[in-house]
């Protein structure tokens, strides 16, 4: 009687198998060269679709922000921190959004060129590699005038973006850009004034400023959150009934300001209006169910707010290879 070859695939028949042919390459194959370590990443940009816009953020770099730079209880923050894997001191991501409306082309702030270290200052770099022409950026619409988002404007004192009109709120031009204001300033302080005067100087004859709220072009709104700033603002982005609110620096450290909003950063101009304002765009983000963009939220700083209670909870984005 014939009989028939046992075919099923046992776990104990591929491991032999395996171990044959692992030997089989040894014998005839000779040594090979070990692959030496990359030590380099992958371009910063992502890209997503917000109904007919087309969204792409720019990754600027990392910088660390020491946790005693957060104001409220320090074992709390330190704990928040940690339940996070935070390294010490915890590094935060710095980004730039381009919005491409169709009709104009749109950057909301630059990352901090040449200002702030090796770390960062990629962002223009990123654009490139993203497939924008800096020259057809049609405005810069800036959240604040701190180095990190305005450092990228200009390139050895030239203007990066030679055709954009920049907007910046009067309350932070008015700021950030007197002379007066700056020689009361305290000693550390006086360089930031000095770059932000720096930054906007080229582009003189196109500074716009912005007002308090209302539409500024189709599809884009002015959002006043003051308190990091004098005139910290944000830009709502609406095509169709898809928005996103590019909030700046409404949030510094994720896995602390989420779960405690009150927390707030030295160097906040008014720390009690910051964290009325981050309280503000975390309601209306969660109630709305806006996409959300920001400066420093884990790159690629694209996300949700969830509002349980009276905890908040942020959802990135989800990272898809189709628009």
């Amino acid at each position: 009687m014939n009989r028939t070859k046992d075919t099923r695939i046992s776990r104990r028949g591929i491991m032999i198998a395996g171990g044959l042919l692992a030997g089989a390459a040894c014998m005839s194959s000779p040594a090979l060269a070990k692959m030496p370590l990359a030590k380099a990443q992958a371009p910063g940009f992502y890209r997503r679709n917000l109904g007919a816009f087309e969204v792409t953020a720019a990754l600027d770099g990392d910088l660390d922000l020491e946790l005693s730079l957060f104001t409220g209880d320090q074992k709390d923050i330190e704990k928040l921190s940690a339940q996070s894997y935070q390294s010490s001191p915890p590094r935060i991501h710095c980004n730039a959004f381009a919005v491409n409306t169709g009709e104009k082309l749109y950057l909301v702030d630059t990352g901090s060129g040449a200002l702030m270290g090796s770390s960062l200052g990629r962002a223009a770099a990123n654009l490139v590699l993203a497939g924008i022409n800096l020259d057809q950026i049609d405005a810069v619409l800036l959240t604040h005038l701190h180095p990190d988002h305005v450092g990228g404007l200009t390139v050895e004192g030239r203007p990066a973006f030679k055709n954009a009109d920049i907007y910046v709120s009067e309350d932070d031009a008015k700021f950030w850009l007197s002379a007066e204001v700056a020689d009361k300033a305290p000693a550390q302080m006086k360089p930031f004034f000095q770059m932000a005067r720096d930054a906007i100087k080229p582009y003189a004859h196109r500074l716009k400023p912005l007002p308090k709220k209302g539409e500024i072009a189709s599809g884009v709104t002015v959002i006043s959150l003051p308190g990091h700033t004098a005139g910290h603002t944000g830009y709502l982005f609406s095509s169709g009934k898809d928005q996103m609110l590019v909030w700046g620096d409404i949030v510094h450290n994720a896995a602390l300001q989420f779960a405690r909003p009150e927390i707030t950063l030295a160097f906040d101009t008014d720390q009690q209006q910051a964290a009325q304002a981050r309280k503000r765009a975390f309601d209306m983000a969660a109630t709305d169910r806006l996409l959300v963009a920001g400066m420093h939220l884990p790159w690629p700083g694209i996300g949700y707010v969830e509002k349980s209670g009276e905890l908040y909870r942020y959802h990135p984005d989800f990272w898809s290879t189709r628009l």
